[in-house]
């Protein structure tokens, strides 16, 4: 698998929002590298939403290994070939849902801090870039993270009928989700920023899979950012997807930048 010189950097390509954008992402003819634990499983879920084989062959390279994987992240982000550092990062890594024995934190993850671990191993890998190769911080990479709705500081983005399930039973989850929106923040701007800029989409309550056609529509998607918040109930991942291409992968995003975003339908 071969990748251009021009390319966006996936982490998380296995999960339904982030499986979409990569979907779309490939139909317009733009080159991926993504990181992947089992590069069968993502190549069978492209193929089976009516990605050829042909084009996967030669617009993704896909890296095997995990979040834990320096080495793996670098290669991801850092081509090979040339040395040329991806134009954006998409990142939608996520832990497995678990259920415990607790009334107050009845849901916990698999792994609690993995949307956190993930972003400061990136940030990492950039600064080692930076340095092995000093001419790529000249265009560094944006970079958009899958957050959620429910961890707002400054306006409730929940709909009512929400608020306990968020707030009480998903506190464990939006704790990293958090962490994770605080790192980007602080590392796409000043003098040792790694990020020419950041955004962290956060959607609704998720439903359905990854496939592009379950959803209705980037169209469709209400709109809010953090002092004005888009509230609503449900969104399907690939609504989320959908949007994220089009609204940021597609055109670089530099109009989101620095803003955390809501989406619901």
């Amino acid at each position: 698998m071969t990748a251009s010189s021009n390319f966006i950097a996936f982490f998380g390509a296995t999960g339904g929002c982030t499986n979409a954008a990569l979907v779309h992402t490939l139909n317009a003819g733009i080159h991926v590298r993504a990181l992947a634990r089992t590069p069968s499983k993502l190549t069978d879920m492209l193929l089976a939403q009516g990605i050829s084989q042909a084009t996967i062959d030669s617009q993704l390279t896909i890296i095997k290994g995990d979040i834990a994987s320096m080495p793996a992240i670098k290669s991801v982000l850092l081509s090979d070939k040339d040395h040329t550092l991806a134009s954006q990062i998409m990142s939608g890594v996520g832990g497995t849902p678990q259920l415990r024995w607790s009334l107050k934190r009845p849901v916990t993850i698999d792994n609690p801090e993995i949307c956190a671990t993930t972003t400061k191993n990136i940030v990492q890998a950039l600064h080692e870039i930076y340095t092995e190769h000093p001419s790529t911080a000249t265009h560094k990479p944006s970079i958009v993270v899958i957050s959620t709705t429910g961890v707002s500081d400054i306006k409730e983005d929940v709909p009512f009928g929400f608020r306990t399930m968020y707030h009480v039973a998903l506190a464990d989850p939006h704790k990293d989700k958090k962490v994770m929106e605080k790192i980007i923040t602080e590392n796409a701007t000043g003098p040792d920023a790694v990020f020419h800029g950041a955004i962290a989409v956060r959607p609704s309550f998720l439903k359905g899979d990854h496939k592009i056609k379950g959803g209705k529509g980037w169209e469709k998607v209400k709109v809010g950012h953090e002092a004005k918040p888009a509230v609503g109930y449900t969104i399907h991942r690939a609504d989320v997807g959908d949007w994220i291409f089009k609204q940021i992968l597609r055109t670089g995003g530099e109009q989101w930048f620095g803003q955390k975003i809501t989406l619901t339908n």
